[in-house]
């Protein structure tokens, strides 16, 4: 279904959002490991970064101008390539990268917490930040927008402080040599350091958020790029000029920037630079979680990734499901604790992700001129093809000075390419939610040649009729498969004689009609009646149930409500513990043929696996089946029919589609007089509170003009009421 991002972010909180992240790992993360590499020098590094990234971050301001959704970079390498896997990884890339980068800045806001309140452990800080980030993103982007400009407001305010203060207290004999590690040193700083201009992409990711993009991003990337540049450098360059450079390595301090502050303000301006340090931190994380998740986002509604990336909550208006898989990776990135690693790997999905955006400008140009652009970037094609060439300078750069980043890198590239080849294209046939398509495939009907039981537990002599021939057409139709009509005598525990018991039998057997129709059916090929005498029924067809592999148990409805709920009723029973596929079936009446057969079809896993049911039904009463899917929005439509064309072809007998927006319930309510049979899959809260086969199913149980038959396939997970609950209520938090 197509799912859409609500508009709440203007000029002031792009640019906010771009300069908050650019600013905060850099200097609050990375200096140290900056100064390590390149000395001083490490000031022209950071400087020279600003430059490479200038050069892409044109490119992404044209294209945003081309094609305004959320994804970023994802989505233009994917448009101007075909969606085929260079957009796939690309994304990928960039999903994992956002979010592993997230991992810096948690661990750097751990660091300054610890510094400012030493009771408080660093891992701690940084947890609780993640779970603070994922809910206020979860909230909105209106909240997380807001949160982005106090912050990053406070945070120009206190680094311009810094940089007033710092100018008086340099010594530029500090600063010599100037790059003691050559420019090699200069190099390598400057490819780490690259990702922290990864900012001016993020804002492209949330472009369906913001208000005019095509006018409001280009600006933002170019002023924030510029804004950046200058406050890095001078940050960088008044830092090494302060202390010396052999003093703020991170085998020295863990704090080189707060060391500094401290050297020109004592306790105060130690903190103060704290201070800062968890506002840039908390700026860059609240950012990168924003630009993965949106990433994801758009990979799953481009059928990339399970659609439960995409899904909305109709509340918050924010996807919450790739919110929280996307904070999850960044757990994963705190708990592993390594900062040059960590960097150098973001660093090398960025770059290569930003080189593919190049060449999507480039691809982009050639196959669309004509095309009205807002911006358009200068010295065109000089401008892009330098950006990749610094990119893949960098990349090598990279390659070479962090053998194990490069593994780590190319490991996840490879996993994603198994994903990819391997693993999505499966996808389609699974459950709601998992599958990468909103309406999953149903897979090929294959014919089984094994044995197959249709058990029938018949009590009632009014609708007994009805269940067995129900059955016996399913079987007929079939080469070998036989109905097992069950029929438990139930009697008390306490006879006193043998007198007692035969003569309870005797009547037993002359006044039960249904014993007597069972006799009539023991001459038919396709019948085997069993007639058992027990003091428990459950245990009596349990004992039949369990001798057959997964059969189809049959049985007939008799209501909803706490007092058929209850856990002595033998439905509510078979439900819970048979190893079988239980169908629940309400008659309206004796026999009668299926000739039109209804099947609400959603792709959640009851539903997929009642489609072999429905199947065999309709093979056995030669029937005509109508596939329905009820969507919410009118514009839906359209390509919900399509999902569902694939699907009919794997029917045997004919198949018509029909989808309508409304509500379920309703819907197959109304439709109920125009069809002889409904059949549906059970809803995942069968068994919950008092429900039987599912809260809508049951009242479409009760509601529908024509008979009903609700299959509960069997699955050893989801026979689990506390798993089923789960997942219900993880959907309703997601959707709802």
């Amino acid at each position: 279904m197509k799912q859409k991002l609500d508009r709440t972010l203007g000029m002031y909180s792009a640019l906010m959002i771009s300069i908050g992240t650019m600013i905060g790992s850099a200097i609050f993360v990375l200096a140290g490991t900056s100064y390590a590499a390149a000395g001083p020098g490490a000031s022209l590094a950071i400087f020279l970064a600003g430059i490479a990234a200038v050069f892409t971050g044109l490119s992404f301001a044209e294209l945003v101008t081309v094609i305004p959704k959320a994804g970023g970079g994802y989505v233009y390498v994917k448009e101007a390539t075909g969606n085929n896997i260079v957009g796939f990884i690309c994304g990928w890339g960039f999903w994992l990268g956002y979010a592993m980068s997230c991992g810096l800045f948690a661990l750097g806001f751990g660091n300054f917490i610890n510094y400012i309140f030493p009771f408080i452990p660093q891992m701690a800080a940084a947890y609780l930040l993640v779970v603070y980030v994922m809910f206020t993103n979860i909230k909105g982007t209106k909240s997380s927008g807001t949160l982005q400009n106090v912050i990053t407001t406070l945070l120009i305010a206190l680094l311009a402080l810094y940089v007033i203060v710092g100018v008086f207290h340099i010594d530029m004999e500090n600063q010599t040599p100037y790059t003691p590690q050559g420019m090699s040193g200069v190099f390598n700083a400057m490819g780490f350091l690259y990702m922290t201009y990864i900012g001016y992409g993020l804002i492209t990711t949330a472009s369906e958020e913001v208000i005019d993009p095509e006018r409001t991003i280009p600006k933002a990337i170019l002023i924030s790029i510029a804004a950046v540049i200058v406050i890095k450098t001078s940050v960088f360059f008044i830092g090494c000029g302060i202390i010396p450079w052999q003093e703020l390595v991170p085998a020295v301090t863990s704090t080189p920037m707060i060391d500094t502050a401290v050297h020109i303000g004592g306790t105060i301006g130690g903190y103060l630079f704290a201070f800062a340090g968890i506002l840039a931190t908390l700026s860059s994380i609240n950012t990168a979680v924003m630009a993965s998740s949106r990433t994801s986002f758009a990979m799953a509604r481009d059928q990339r990734l399970p659609s439960l990336f995409k899904a909305i909550n109709r509340t918050t208006k924010t996807p919450v499901f790739s919110i929280v898989i996307s904070s999850v990776i960044v757990f994963i990135a705190v708990t592993i604790r390594d900062l040059e690693h960590i960097s150098t790997v973001t660093s090398i999905f960025s770059l290569t992700g930003y080189s593919l955006v190049n060449v999507a400008l480039i691809i982009f140009r050639r196959k669309m001129p004509e095309l009205e652009r807002k911006f358009r970037v200068p010295l065109f094609p000089l401008t892009p093809l330098l950006g990749i060439g610094l990119n893949l300078f960098l990349i090598v750069n990279l390659a070479i000075s962090d053998r194990p980043a490069l593994i780590i890198a190319v490991s996840v590239i490879g996993a994603g390419i198994v994903y990819y080849y391997l693993i999505m294209p499966k996808l389609k046939y699974a459950s709601k939610g998992i599958s990468i398509v909103d309406v999953p495939e149903i897979r090929e009907q294959k014919k089984e040649n094994r044995k197959n039981e249709i058990i029938i537990p018949v009590s009632n002599p009014y609708t007994a009729e009805g269940l067995l021939n129900f059955g016996r057409k399913i079987a007929m139709a079939e080469e070998s498969t036989t109905v097992v009509p069950v029929k438990v005598n139930v009697f008390p525990d306490n006879l006193l004689t043998i007198a007692d018991y035969d003569t309870m039998m005797q009547s037993m057997g002359v006044q039960d009609s249904v014993v007597q129709m069972l006799k009539e059916y023991e001459s038919d090929p396709c019948m085997r009646p069993v007639l058992i005498n027990s003091t428990n029924a459950f245990h009596a067809i349990m004992s039949v149930v369990k001798k057959e592999k997964n059969p189809l148990v049959i049985m007939g409805w008799h209501g909803s409500g706490l007092v058929k709920y209850m856990h002595g009723n033998i439905t509510y029973q078979m439900l819970q513990e048979a190893p079988a596929d239980v169908g629940i079936l309400r008659m309206n009446g004796q026999s009668r043929e299926f000739r039109n057969i209804l099947f609400p079809y959603g792709g959640g896993k009851y539903s997929k696996m009642t489609a072999k049911v429905v199947n065999r039904i309709a093979n056995g009463y030669g029937a005509k089946i109508t596939l329905l899917n009820v969507v919410d929005h009118e514009e839906d439509v359209e390509s919900t029919r399509a999902y569902l064309d694939r699907s009919a072809a794997k029917f045997d007998q004919p198949v018509q589609i029909m989808v309508c927006s409304g509500d379920l319930i309703e819907k197959v309510v109304e439709f109920s007089d125009q069809y002889d049979l409904i059949i549906m899959g059970a809803s995942l809260d069968w068994g919950i509170q008092e429900v039987v086969t599912g809260f809508r199913t049951d009242r479409i149980m009760e509601q529908a003009k024509c008979p009903v038959l609700i299959i509960k396939s069997y699955d050893i997970f989801l026979q689990r009421t506390k798993v089923r609950g789960f997942i219900h209520r993880t959907r309703n938090a997601i959707h709802q």
